[in-house]
């Protein structure tokens, strides 16, 4: 007798093989060690933290250490983490924002169509071993490159038609590696 597919529980969701993920105890413990180093290498003086903060920091081990079901997949809500960190829902989500640019881990959005438009029902967070992570520009958070950023956008983003001259226009794309420095 042919077995039937069984139908999917109401509120469940489909979890692809890839989007799970067995992290050990080790695997753990090296990413969050590796995580501080990079917070302490990248702070700067005069700033708060450096390129993931505390809030990276303590919302990192939540999803490290909390987040994952014994199935391999690490899918809790903004709000369940928020719950765990005992912060905002916004501020989770800045964390998580430090977290992926610095390339420790990146997320899938999964969602449902309800009524032909697709709403998304939940994330899956998967890690990045520390040799595969992004070199941290911290750079980009300092007060001079946030002010300069501040100046373009009320501007009209800092294109062709900018009040900035082209020579310093150019030197800031060059500062900001999105083209190669002039040569001398």
């Amino acid at each position: 007798m042919p077995t039937s597919p069984r139908p999917a529980r109401a509120g469940s969701v489909r979890v692809a093989a890839w989007q799970r993920q067995h992290l050990g105890d080790a695997d753990r413990r090296r990413i969050m060690e590796a995580a501080r180093r990079l917070e302490r290498r990248s702070h700067q003086p005069g700033l708060h933290g450096g390129c993931l903060r505390r809030t990276g920091i303590i919302v990192l081990w939540m999803l490290l250490y909390r987040g994952p079901s014994r199935h391999g997949v690490c899918d809790p809500s903004i709000g369940q983490l928020a719950e765990w960190a005992g912060c905002a829902r916004s501020t989770v989500q800045l964390a998580l924002s430090r977290i992926e640019a610095a390339g420790i881990m990146g997320h899938v959005r999964r969602g449902l169509v309800v009524a032909g438009r697709w709403c998304q029902w939940t994330s899956a967070y998967l890690f990045a071993s520390p040799e595969q992570w992004a070199v941290s520009d911290t750079e980009a958070r300092s007060a001079e490159v946030s002010l300069v950023k501040k100046k373009l956008r009320k501007e009209g983003g800092g294109g062709e038609g900018s009040a900035l001259p082209a020579a310093e226009r150019q030197a800031l794309a060059a500062k900001w590696g999105l083209l190669e420095p002039a040569s001398a």
